[in-house]
């Protein structure tokens, strides 16, 4: 009996991988007060977030175009689909590496927490707890409810609008911080 299959091993050494990126983060740190670490885990959940969202979105767009089924016929609706799988495990794992990066970088830098970034945390939670619901719960009520709260667009602009809030609340704090 086979416990871990070679899929198992690559699902493992990714997870153990990703454990590691905040301690990469702070290997490149410059500074011994620690804010570069924390702007590198902000920098970096902000990238996985948007590689992870839009590649999703990207490959929904190009799946739903007419042109593609006319000029490919079904041959190429049916290779998207196929591909639609691995497109969605891109989606959840950096997803994942985005949120444990940027609560780290929330823990980190908890002194100055303000209501944007509070607001932030609190919508990555939401959004991260209903993926998960949504990828591993079977239940059809619950599935549903998810995929309700997962696939709301007004979520996902709220949480691009706090980022974007975020980003430059801190830069200007930064700035100003500098003169004084």
């Amino acid at each position: 009996m086979k416990i871990f299959s070679t899929n198992s091993y690559l699902k493992l050494s990714i997870i153990i991988v990703l454990v590691f990126v905040p301690t990469l983060a702070y290997a490149e740190d410059d500074d011994n007060r620690g804010f570069s670490t924390a702007a590198t885990l902000g920098w970096l959940a902000i990238g996985c977030g948007i590689a992870a969202n839009l590649s999703l979105v990207i490959f929904k767009m190009i799946k739903k175009m007419p042109v593609m089924r006319l000029v490919g016929g079904s041959t190429t609706s049916q290779s998207l689909t196929s591909m639609y799988q691995p497109v969605l495990n891109f989606h959840i794992m950096l997803n994942a590496v985005g949120f444990f990066a940027g609560i780290s970088h929330g823990f980190m830098l908890m002194r100055g927490l303000d209501y944007i970034s509070l607001s932030l945390a609190i919508v990555m939670t939401v959004s991260m707890i209903s993926g998960i619901i949504l990828k591993f719960t079977s239940g059809k009520n619950l599935k549903f409810f998810s995929r309700l709260v997962h696939g709301q667009a007004v979520l996902a602009a709220l949480l691009v609008t706090l980022v974007v809030l975020h980003v430059i609340t801190r830069w200007h704090h930064g700035i100003i911080m500098n003169f004084i």
